[in-house]
């Protein structure tokens, strides 16, 4: 475990990606709400949600490379929150005022993701600055549990404030990132011991290289690491649409509130935190696959029930069955993922491991969007279930190619 006075940095530093995923845990909950108030399609309102996704694949590698190569009086990373973090809360707090008008809310809205796409790779580069290599896997725990604290936090006790004011939420995550931005400052130092060149670069590959990195996929030798991210692929497209839909097909469909929405999405995020910890124990002592399987199975069982007895209880329960269900699978798949090339290919497949997973949000919203459009908003939850049960399929087939047998030799 780090010592004491790196994890307070560490605290000072995650505090940062819990504030990042209480935004980002509202705005997948209201902007649908706002959008309904101009746009009737789902499909329309899914293709606008998935458009972060397609600003983070173009931006954050280049601003990445930016904050790599910038070195002044705050440090590397430090300019960019200080400019990004407080246009994005501001922009963040002003979209329900913004609703006045659909060109006022899309231009906010656009403001709000550029912003927020801007600061997201340096904060993210804050932790492998600071923390020596040896120390990083612990270090990387402590900022993955803050992040999800923050996302369930935000649902679960912010959330049900849009019913009391829908522009109160939006200012308390405003609020909150610009709380978190002062503790950041305070906390991290502005030149750290571990800073190295390219970190982001991992996390995040240019176009080209992941252009690239695609094709070699295609290699025959690579036909276990291709099945694995096709696997994961159909389970994230199913996940993503869940978080971007939901919150539509709870108000229209089930009668229930926005603020009550966003805390039935939270149960979700209260089962992953609890699930977590177990789902990585299970991964060592099972294998990651078997539990990756197992998680995307009872995911579809959960969707599947929700959508036979469409009744809030039964709905509040399968959202805690599928947040205990993604940790299942989402624990382990990065490790495994990471370890398809050794410890040479570990940028490659981060990189392939990063666009699958953004690939799969961008289209999932819309596609499924449509289906919610010509079938019904309960074809939200057979569609995910339909892609974590080809996800379980896919990955199972992976393993008969010895994904796992080569990760454990990486």
């Amino acid at each position: 475990m780090p010592e004491r006075g790196l994890l307070l940095r560490l605290l000072a530093i995650g505090s940062g990606s819990l504030a990042l995923a209480a935004i980002w845990g509202l705005y997948n909950v209201f902007m649908p709400l706002l959008l309904g108030e101009f746009i009737d399609s789902r499909a329309l309102r899914g293709a606008i949600m998935g458009l972060d996704n397609v600003i983070a694949i173009a931006l954050i590698p280049v601003v990445g490379a930016w904050s790599d190569r910038v070195d002044g009086r705050w440090g590397r990373r430090l300019p960019f929150l200080l400019v990004g973090v407080p246009v994005a809360a501001l922009s963040f707090a002003a979209l329900p005022w913004g609703a006045a008008a659909l060109w006022t809310l899309l231009a906010l809205d656009v403001v709000f993701l550029l912003a927020i796409t801007f600061y997201r790779a340096p904060l993210v580069a804050l932790m492998p600055d600071h923390v020596p290599p040896v120390e990083r896997g612990a270090a990387n725990g402590v900022i993955t549990l803050m992040a999800a604290l923050g996302g369930m936090l935000a649902l679960l006790l912010i959330a049900p404030t849009f019913d009391v004011a829908s522009w109160l939420p939006f200012a308390l995550a405003g609020g909150l990132a610009l709380l978190t931005l002062a503790v950041l400052l305070v906390g991290s130092e502005k030149h750290p011991s571990h800073v190295s060149s390219g970190s982001v670069q991992e996390e995040a590959p240019l176009l080209g290289a992941l252009a690239r990195d695609v094709r070699a996929l295609v290699a025959p030798a690579q036909r276990g690491p291709a099945l694995l991210l096709a696997g994961l692929f159909c389970c994230f497209f199913g996940f993503a649409a869940i978080e971007a839909q939901f919150s539509v097909l709870a108000t229209e469909s089930l009668g229930v509130s926005g603020g009550r929405a966003g805390q039935l999405l939270g149960l979700a995020s209260g089962a992953f935190v609890l699930t977590a910890l177990p789902a990585g124990l299970l991964s060592r002592r099972l294998g990651p696959l078997l539990v990756m399987r197992a998680g995307a199975l009872a995911l579809a069982l959960a969707l599947l029930v929700a959508f036979a007895l469409f009744e809030p209880l039964v709905i509040a329960l399968c959202m805690v069955l599928a947040g205990a269900s993604w940790a299942l699978l989402l624990v382990p798949a990065y490790p495994l993922v990471a370890g398809q090339g050794g410890r040479e290919r570990v940028g490659f497949y981060t990189g392939m491991y990063y666009l699958f997973g953004s690939g799969a949000a961008i289209v999932a919203p819309a596609l499924v969007g449509a289906s919610m459009d010509g079938f019904g908003n309960s074809a939200l939850f057979v569609a995910a279930a339909v892609a974590m049960l080809m996800g379980a399929l896919v990955l199972s087939a992976a393993g008969r190619y010895g994904v796992e047998t080569v990760a454990t030799r990486a």
